[in-house]
């Protein structure tokens, strides 16, 4: 059994490695001013939020606002005639989803793609951590009473694989080989990582968003959501949420984690609970059927990749191998992104 004194073992090793990127041929400069922008609106409730003011973030950043435009204009979303301005794709997409969207393009544009790697390639990587920010958005609704702010656990769920993104620029090699080794024995890729470099991508992600200043309660469900119960009581929910929704992910046939397996509802955390509403089969199969709805309509128009296919919550207990899909390389100009 895992320990807090393990946990914290391994934390040291992460900051070790980020260290490192630090100080070597990958420096990590600060977060661009936009970022903390965007997620103080993605966090507000969406009554609370001013139109002008997310209006004002987009329309100083011409990347995030052709991101925005073509959104608007495709296929999902498209009406009759073609739209121009900010406001009137914010008017056709809604607000929130709008946010939510700039918040995804936005850290999607800070990283490259990753080098050459069997089975780990960016695009599938960013359409899976939109489909696990997506469900962890749905499952913070108050009507299940988990009492942790949606927005928190969007960002949550889009951050929560970016030390496998660090891992793959950094170590290529040994990221790969943590991949290859999930893929044939059908484990998850943070118990391979943790024999590979004894630690795992949720320590190496929790050091950066503490450089980057992103709100505690992110960085704890990130660092604790494959294992909730070693978090603090008071952001156990949103660890717990986190792993709840990586598993809707894994079920719905979007993107690719790096992970040999599925995921199983069975083994999270709440599943394990009783007394909670999201811990009752019925209510988890209304919400997954309502979440794969909702990710088939939308995932090809937001992410550019469509869900090969969509799980059943009876068939979400089956360890299934991923399918190896090559990468195209891409490294230094990370740094460049960072400011444009």
């Amino acid at each position: 059994m895992r320990t807090k004194e393990t946990t914290q073992g391994e934390g040291t090793i992460a900051n070790a490695i980020v260290l490192d990127i630090l100080n070597s041929k990958l420096e990590i400069p600060p977060m661009p001013a936009n970022g903390p922008k965007l997620m103080s609106l993605i966090r507000k409730p969406i009554d609370d939020i001013q139109v002008g003011d997310f209006v004002q973030i987009i329309d100083s950043d011409p990347g995030l606002l052709s991101m925005i435009l073509q959104l608007a204009n495709s296929v999902y979303f498209k009406g009759v005639d073609e739209v121009y301005s900010l406001r009137s794709a914010i008017a056709r997409i809604g607000l929130q989803e709008t946010i939510d969207a700039a918040n995804l393009y936005f850290f999607r544009r800070m990283f490259p793609k990753i080098p050459e790697i069997k089975g780990f390639q960016a695009q599938e990587y960013w359409a899976f951590s939109w489909a696990c920010a997506n469900a962890a958005r749905r499952l913070g609704h108050p009507n299940l009473g988990m009492d942790v702010n949606p927005g928190e656990l969007y960002i949550a769920g889009l951050l929560h694989g970016i030390g496998k993104l660090i891992l793959a620029i950094q170590y290529p090699f040994e990221f790969s080989k943590c991949i290859q080794t999930a893929a044939r024995l059908k484990l998850s890729v943070h118990a391979v990582e943790l024999d590979e470099f004894g630690t795992t991508d949720t320590n190496i992600a929790s050091t950066l968003f503490g450089i980057w200043h992103i709100p505690s309660r992110v960085c704890t469900g990130v660092e604790f959501y494959q294992n909730p119960d070693l978090a603090p009581e008071k952001d156990r929910n949103i660890a717990a949420l986190i792993q709840f929704a990586y598993a809707v992910a894994s079920m719905s046939g979007l993107g690719k984690n790096g992970d040999g397996c599925i995921t199983s509802l069975e083994s999270t955390w709440i599943a394990r609970q009783s007394g909670l509403p999201l811990s009752r089969k019925e209510v988890q199969d209304a919400v997954i059927k309502e979440i794969q709805a909702s990710l088939e309509e939308k995932s090809e128009s937001i992410t550019g990749i469509a869900p090969q296919k969509q799980e059943t919550v009876s068939e979400s207990s089956k360890l299934k191998p991923t399918k190896a899909n090559p990468s195209k390389t891409g490294f230094f100009t990370w740094i460049r992104s960072l400011f444009h």
